[in-house]
């Protein structure tokens, strides 16, 4: 879907342009996640049909000195699909940190060879899939059999390479119980920190939502296991970016896990280019705002409706929420009650249905 871009003044309540994106640079993915919530995975949500489409890399390199001349860009995520896919992403990395700009690749790490870290390390991060310690859960995850093996083999390389790299954990009801064990492999393979996110749900994920949605009481293990972790094994950081609403865990008493929340399009969101140049505005969000081929990120920072709308949105169901608790999570993720109800204005569908379980009786 795509919103056209309105223009109108410039408000003066809004701080600076953000600094951090993600470029998506292929659908292409060598893995069938079960958790994967990409916007063009469920083709309900009409999100346009290109598969094989992708920037050239003239294109990337384009877009990316188009960026820079409108907002201060200090990091840039490259992602997908897999991006390891792409044969020219060494170039597309080599050019990024040309131009002063950290370079992290979000992979699910099976491709990580020798020879593909040598050419990848440019001085940013990998921020590489680790879903257990055991190999059949983080395959099952995956969607994909010996992608545990490859993982860590990938790992290894970087470790070995002296790269920087974080695992990032995605708890569900098959592998929550694993943390502990699979932090302490992510630190024995040389990872400065662990990324922790529940499942976020989405149109494609949201059939497998009873067999993978963790409950409250799992998270608030996970929390207190990760409370533990960054407490003991300081300085590894320990980080969780997809919001975990304090109506739901209480995430107040933890001192040693830094918490995320949506970021309303605002100043430190991280707006999200697809492989052909659509804006969205993160990753989750199946809202295409423009392009950059024809629109001014500018111009759909400060000016675009639907993301004016979209910072000013509080769901109906958090209106007698505690002042404080709303301040921490700001309604949830409202790109996946998009993404689940169509429309933003609902709660997060984690809520919804965290809650919904707690009510049947046991």
């Amino acid at each position: 879907m795509r919103v056209p871009v309105e223009t109108v003044t410039r408000p003066d309540s809004l701080g600076g342009m953000p600094s951090i994106f993600v470029f998506e640079l292929t659908r292409r993915c060598n893995h069938r996640c079960l958790y994967c919530y990409t916007a063009w995975g469920e083709p309900s949500l009409g999100y346009p049909a290109s598969p094989r489409e992708e920037m050239s890399t003239a294109e990337v390199k384009e877009f990316i000195d188009n960026l820079r001349s409108q907002a201060p860009v200090e990091y840039i995520a490259l992602s997908g699909g897999e991006p390891l896919l792409r044969e020219d992403l060494p170039e597309i990395l080599a050019f990024i940190r040309n131009r002063g700009i950290t370079p992290v690749i979000i992979t699910n790490g099976t491709l990580l060879t020798k020879e593909r870290v040598a050419a990848s390390m440019v001085g940013g991060c990998y921020e590489i899939s680790l879903h257990s310690y055991r190999a059949h859960v983080h395959d099952r995850m995956s969607g994909r059999d010996g992608a545990w093996n490859k993982v860590i083999e990938g790992m290894a390389n970087v470790h070995s390479a002296g790269g920087r790299q974080m695992a990032a954990f995605v708890a569900t009801k098959l592998n929550y119980m694993d943390l502990f064990h699979t932090a302490e492999l992510a630190i024995s393979l040389g990872c400065w920190g662990m990324l922790y996110n529940r499942i976020n749900l989405g149109s494609y994920n949201l059939r497998y939502a009873d067999e993978l949605l963790p409950t409250p009481a799992m998270i608030q293990e996970n929390l207190d296991m990760l409370e533990e972790i960054g407490a003991t094994y300081a300085p590894f950081v320990v980080s969780v970016a997809i919001v975990i609403e304090p109506c739901v865990v209480d995430i107040r008493k933890y001192k040693h896990i830094y918490f995320g929340y949506c970021p309303k399009g605002g100043t430190n969101s991280y707006f999200t280019i697809d492989p052909v140049g659509n804006v969205r505005t993160c990753n989750h969000s199946p809202v295409i705002l423009g392009n950059l081929k024809t629109d001014r990120f500018s111009n759909i920072f400060y000016q675009h409706p639907y993301v004016r709308q979209f910072r000013e949105t509080m769901p109906a169901e958090c209106a007698d929420c505690e002042p404080e608790l709303k301040s921490i999570c700001r309604g949830g993720c409202d790109a996946a009650a998009e993404q689940c109800y169509g429309t933003a204005n609902r709660v997060d569908p984690f809520v919804t249905l965290s809650r919904q379980a707690s009510s049947k009786p046991s």
